[in-house]
């Protein structure tokens, strides 16, 4: 099955019939939560993802699809696989689906999604190895991280570096001020180092173990330790997740493949090990871990999951007033995402506008949806709301399949190393590969755009061609 499969390719034809069955099924835009026609999205969801990995030739499994329709997934479909298929219902399912008329249709809007993603993700053929090497000298770009790291710690406040933001005692998620921005390019800056170690071919040679590559790159090894010990000690899981998935997905692509097996180990523990860090945050108690693990308690297996499902709402929420009565924005909530690339440009748009901020982004006008003008807390976004609230069904069609495109080309890149700019972008991209169901379509813009006018200014590179 597998052979024939992939010696013709009917994935294409598999996901074109799909997309037939849910035109046929298509619910109503405000209907009764649906049980049966909610099974039959989910089941939908979960065989045309099954094919989509049958059909894959690459051997490497931490890649970048594979992150994103991991996050995606657990975005846009637990609670309605939890409901459809075990009946299981939120704990505070009233406030998590106050627009349960919209389950339906939500969920159908996410089939189509990732179909369309699968879709573009085979569009382009996938490509081997060539034997193409760099030489790189990244010391000027190694002194700007550790610059930009101690300014951003002695900026940074007490009330972040104690953890205090997330034992209720205030401070800020990003630090306090222009210590924002130092932590940015800190964090940017360490992305790129992790890029180019593992792209140095005076450092890395025939070297396979990520333990040997470690050892030659001390100081970058050092400093990228610190980075992720230094946030995980005080609750936040954010940046220290996107370092190691940044590693990991490098080193799977550019180095050995990470097995299926290994995949799923590394999967639970670091789910497990998460979780610990989240539960423990809150904690007064200096150890983060040893409070984490007391408060552990898995009753179910979606227990480590649920607060990134509870993402599901945004959409929920999204469509159930978009374009009823609002028209859609067509583009204008992704703003704020490229005025980002501009330190100040987002206040000075809006001075010269007079817009408000929540018609900028669509995580500021989810907010104001639910919680007026003068929200306290966030309600974030998903993707597909966010991709739906610009430009419609028509736009989750389009730019999903373009998604599909532009992650494939990622890979290719690695897989190929024939642009070390295209692998710096999917080495950046890789930070948020897993995040990206539950943020604007174009949130890596900034890192992306400030991460390649570093490295042009910071390295100097030779490429060399066996």
């Amino acid at each position: 099955m597998i052979k024939i499969l992939k010696q013709y390719r009917i994935s294409k034809y598999i996901y074109m019939i799909s997309l037939l069955v849910l035109l046929i099924l298509s619910p109503q835009f405000k209907s009764t939560l649906d049980l049966q026609l909610l099974s039959t999205y989910n089941l939908l969801f979960l065989f045309v993802t099954f094919i989509h990995f049958l059909t894959q030739k690459d051997k490497n499994w931490f890649r970048l699809d594979t992150l994103f329709i991991l996050g995606f997934g657990i975005v846009h479909f637990q609670w309605s696989i939890m409901l459809s298929f075990s009946g299981i219902e939120p704990v505070h399912f009233s406030r998590l689906f106050s627009n349960s008329l919209y389950i339906n249709y939500g969920t159908w809007l996410s089939t189509i999604g990732i179909i369309m993603f699968y879709l573009g993700y085979d569009f382009l053929p996938h490509k081997k190895n060539k034997t193409i090497s760099y030489n790189l000298d990244n010391n000027k770009l190694f002194l700007f991280t550790l610059i930009t790291f101690i300014v951003f710690i002695l900026t940074a406040g007490s009330a972040f570096l104690s953890g205090n933001i997330y034992k209720g005692f205030g401070g800020q998620t990003a630090g306090e001020g222009i210590s924002a921005y130092f932590q940015l390019l800190s964090g940017i800056s360490i992305l790129l180092l992790i890029s180019l170690s593992f792209l140095n071919v005076e450092k890395i040679r025939n070297r396979t173990s990520i333990l040997s590559i470690a050892k030659i790159d001390k100081k970058t090894v050092s400093l990228v330790t610190l980075y992720v010990l230094l946030f995980l000690s005080i609750g936040d899981r954010g940046e220290a997740v996107m370092v190691i998935f940044t590693v990991l997905i490098l080193y799977g692509s550019l180095i050995r493949p990470i097995s299926f097996k290994y995949f799923i180990i590394m999967t639970i523990v670091g789910a497990i090990f998460l979780t610990i860090i989240g539960l423990g945050r809150s904690s007064t108690s200096d150890n983060v871990l040893i409070a984490g693990t007391q408060k552990l308690e898995l009753n179910s297996y979606y227990d480590m999951t649920e607060e990134l499902a509870g993402s599901a709402r945004t959409l929920y929420l999204a469509v159930s007033y978009v374009p009823q009565y609002e028209d859609y924005f067509y583009g204008k909530l992704w703003l704020a995402n490229f005025l980002s690339i501009f330190p100040l440009s987002q206040n000075i748009y809006l001075q010269l506008s007079n817009d408000k901020i929540y018609n900028l982004a669509s995580t500021k006008y989810i907010t104001y949806l639910r919680s007026g003008e003068n929200a306290t807390t966030g309600a974030g976004t998903s993707l597909i709301a966010d991709i739906y609230l610009n430009f419609g069904l028509y736009g989750v069609v389009f730019f999903m399949f373009f998604l599909g495109i532009f992650l494939k080309n990622l890979q290719n890149k690695m897989n190929t190393k024939e642009s070390i700019y295209w692998i710096l972008i999917a080495g950046l991209c890789a930070s948020s590969a897993f995040a990206m169901g539950r943020v604007s379509l174009f949130d890596p813009a900034r890192i992306v755009v400030w991460g390649l006018i570093i490295f042009i200014f910071l390295v100097k590179t030779k490429r060399i061609v066996k």
